[in-house]
């Protein structure tokens, strides 16, 4: 019976992928929740092991008399903050718009 559930977690734990939270707790053991700033992540996390950022692209509908109606593609900010918990473990903070969007927590650190 043990050796039937240690298989069993050692399959679910290989297959799992990244997870996605809503929250984060800090290495300082502040929490975050997404939604919130750029600026209050800054004020209650630690600096993070890694950021990085780049620019996403975002297909938005237009309707306005003074424009021409349709669907434009707008360009927003995103960037990417990682912690490493127990110094392998890798969570990504994904920010679009200085907004906490997502929070991964998967892969390790190499």
């Amino acid at each position: 019976m043990k050796l039937k559930f240690a298989v069993l977690a050692t399959v679910m734990l290989l297959s799992s992928g990244q997870v996605y939270a809503d929250n984060f707790r800090c290495p300082n053991g502040n929490i975050v929740s997404t939604g919130d700033s750029i600026a209050i992540v800054a004020a209650k996390c630690d600096p993070p092991a890694g950021s990085f950022k780049r620019e996403e692209p975002m297909e938005i509908e237009v309707s306005n008399a003074e424009i021409k109606s349709g669907t434009k593609i707008i360009y927003i900010e995103v960037q990417e903050w990682t912690y490493n918990q127990g110094s392998t473990l890798l969570h990504t903070l994904i920010f679009r718009n200085g907004v906490l969007s997502e929070v991964r927590t998967g892969g390790f650190v190499q």
